[in-house]
């Protein structure tokens, strides 16, 4: 038999999606002085994504580069990574692992898994909005989502803070995150 045919298990074939970097990003933002929101994003990270018949069938599979961590401010930069924070010499890596996707509409989703910072893995739950499938003007066919969830940084052994005057925490305990991905469907 030839290495290239495909042998037929009974099982659904997975279709496989790349992440197109050039329009996707993983955002975060803190509260700051009880008062205001701060911001940054990733730099470099990674989505594997394959899917079923349909998306309940995802697997999905993250990894993000802390060194990568950009907030515009290097001194604020450099104090995320280090071990009051990320501990990125330690703890390189962001992972998240999905278990479950469960569909609530047609347009919104329940992406669960494990998230893994600083080696400790938490369950961690994603409201996704599926913006659908299309096919580009190269004739690549083309999917887009938006995920977002909050986790409490405490859980992840991300406790450093200060305390001001009035009591109020410098950086608040729970972290917005937001990932727009946007992929194209492999071997087209």
């Amino acid at each position: 038999m030839d290495s290239k045919e495909k042998v037929s298990t009974g099982v659904a074939q997975k279709e496989v999606w790349n992440l197109d970097k050039a329009h996707s990003k993983i955002q975060f933002s803190a509260r700051h002085l009880v008062i205001s929101e701060v911001a940054g994003h990733f730099n470099n990270f990674d989505i594997n994504f394959s899917t079923g018949d349909n998306l309940t069938e995802a697997e999905i599979e993250a990894a993000i580069d802390i060194k990568g961590i950009d907030t515009g401010i290097s001194d604020r930069d450099n104090h995320l990574r280090s071990a009051d924070f990320f501990d990125a010499e330690k703890f390189p890596q962001i992972k998240f692992k999905s278990t479950k996707v469960e569909k609530v509409n047609d347009e919104k989703y329940k992406l669960i898994g494990d998230l893994t910072i600083k080696n400790i893995t938490k369950p961690f739950e994603f409201d996704v909005f599926y913006g659908g499938q299309i096919k580009d003007p190269w004739g690549m066919q083309r999917s887009g989502f938006k995920a977002t969830g909050t986790l409490n940084r405490f859980d992840f052994d991300l406790k450093w803070n200060a305390l001001m005057e009035t009591g109020g925490a410098v950086v608040g305990k729970n972290i917005n995150i937001t990932i727009d991905a946007e992929f194209t469907k492999q071997n087209q």
